[in-house]
């Protein structure tokens, strides 16, 4: 069995040289990956300010529910996609590959197709529980016209992922779409002036960078449309019955992390769903570092899971782990000192809320400061206790969250928002440890909580003393700077400057040439 742990003790170099070819992948992943993934939210930053400073707070803020609403589904929809990461790395054959890829991927429009459908037909209801009136439906109609295309992005996507594709996911993910969508932001805010032709053309842009990531799979990996094999209908039944767990998995994460927006709709305004939009857009900063390290950790987990290798796997987790504290603390802090002048770029109704925005901060950094938990609880097999766990979660979300935004209106949400993400990440910790012995935390992962209190400082000196963008970006470069020499100071472990020093050597090559 794939995980069980072998009759003899591993032998330690062998470990060390896994673990160190397992942290090179994930961590050349993450390195090409992270400046790729700080363009995308510069350009996701700049294609909201467009539209936050073109269209009123409350025409955004539609904009943003009949999205989010879309994204629910979509999101749903993608628990089938997870089974592309954990076998395509692992099927030696290219027929079997095919058979995998397009299995996955016209189940996964068939069910995107039929949801969008139910969203169609469903829109002047949920328009009618949210009173709004037919602006409204037009957004949302034309966000479930587009829900297959955006499923078809990200589909494509895993599968760039599975095969390890740094460079082409980056471009399809991290800079075509986002580049896309900024010009589609721009014409439809300064040409035609209107929030339908956003949104249509939103989903038309995924569509078309989802068919060229596609053509780049066929031409490069020699993927081909392939279902019709002797072992064809094993590996559709093992596709399903992994992923199935995951697709109603998917339900649980995905209300835990969309469903705050039908209690927008049912007891907030338009404007509300605008903040709660950018406040989560602006905390996603947080979760860069383990948006870097997830890029590629999928294949690398489950690769060393199939094979035995749980020493290896488990140091692994160890190293990711303290890697996404360090980068995830030294985002957080200037984010939340300099909260006021962040919200200000979208304009100064969003400043009046910007007092809201370090709980979005803090669910974030709770939600990463566990490393790769639900990627690994996943690549372990261990779907169904994922599906359990954020079940569970659900439920304490719907008890607690309807109260509260019912009671406290915007402020009670981000409190439940807070609440979510931070119960969820410790009960997935909690479960990974009982059942494969894996867990983040060392004493190691202390150093960069000590590290951030001379960055705080110097930022809030800092902000004492200048104002505007400028406090901005002096405070947060000093204070970088602090949390650098601090965590220095304070040491690292020998295995991530061995990690430092190959990827130096690895990249100086590569310019060389």
């Amino acid at each position: 069995m794939p995980g069980d742990s072998p009759d003899v003790p591993e032998d330690e170099d062998a470990v060390e040289r896994r673990l160190e070819d397992a942290l090179e992948r994930v961590a050349h992943g993450a390195a090409v990956s992270v400046p790729a993934i700080v363009l995308e939210r510069a350009l996701n930053l700049a294609f909201t300010a467009v539209l936050t400073n073109s269209f009123a707070a409350s025409t955004y803020g539609l904009f943003a529910l009949a999205r989010r609403l879309q994204r629910y589904l979509g999101q749903v929809t993608l628990g089938f996609r997870s089974g592309l990461s954990r076998y395509l790395p692992t099927t030696d054959d290219d027929t079997d590959r095919d058979v995998i890829a397009t299995f996955a991927s016209l189940l996964l429009l068939s069910v995107a197709t039929l949801f969008g459908g139910v969203l169609y037909l469903a829109t002047p209801a949920i328009a009618d529980v949210a009173n709004e009136g037919p602006f409204f439906e037009r957004l949302l109609r034309t966000f479930a016209v587009g829900l297959p295309a955006s499923v078809w992005l990200f589909t494509v996507s895993e599968m760039l992922r599975a095969f390890e594709e740094v460079g082409p996911l980056n471009l399809v993910l991290r800079i075509g779409f986002p580049v896309t969508q900024l010009a589609v932001g721009i014409t439809g805010a300064f040409v035609f002036r209107d929030m339908v032709v956003v949104a249509a053309g939103v989903w038309v842009a995924m569509g078309m960078v989802g068919v060229a990531a596609l053509w780049w799979l066929g031409r490069e990996r020699g993927l081909r449309p392939r279902l019709r094999t002797p072992e064809s209908a094993t590996l559709c039944r093992r596709y399903v019955g992994f992923t199935t767990p995951l697709f109603f998995g998917g339900i649980a994460i995905t209300t835990q992390r969309l469903g705050f927006y039908p209690l927008i709709a049912v007891y907030l305004s338009g404007t509300a769903s605008g903040v709660f939009a950018v406040g989560v857009l602006v905390g996603t900063l947080v979760r860069l570092p383990l948006l870097g390290i997830n890029q590629f950790i999928p294949p690398v987990a489950a690769a060393l899971y199939e094979k035995g290798h749980e020493t290896a796997l488990r140091r692994l987790y160890h190293v990711t782990s303290r890697l996404v504290l360090v980068g995830s603390t030294g985002l957080a802090v200037p984010t939340i000192v300099y909260r006021q002048s962040i919200m200000a770029v979208f304009g100064p109704t969003f400043v009046t809320y910007a007092y809201l925005l370090p709980g979005f901060i803090l669910a974030q950094f709770f939600a990463s400061a566990a490393g790769s938990v639900g990627i690994l609880l996943t690549m372990t097999d261990n779907q169904r206790a994922l599906l359990v766990v954020n079940t569970a979660i659900t439920v304490v979300l719907a008890i607690v969250a309807i109260p509260l935004t019912a009671t406290y209106g915007l402020a009670g949400l981000v409190a439940s928002y807070l609440l979510m993400l931070t119960l969820n990440n410790g009960l997935e910790v909690a479960v990974l440890y009982y059942l494969e012995g894996l867990q983040p935390l060392t004493w190691a992962h202390a150093k960069p909580l000590v590290a951030a209190v001379p960055l705080a400082v110097v930022a809030l000196g800092v902000r004492a003393v200048l104002i505007g963008p400028l406090a901005v970006v002096v405070g947060t470069g000093f204070g970088i700077a602090a949390y650098a020499a601090a965590i220095r100071v304070l040491g690292t472990a020998p295995v991530e400057r061995r990690l430092v020093a190959t990827l130096v050597s690895r990249y100086r090559t590569v310019v060389g040439r």
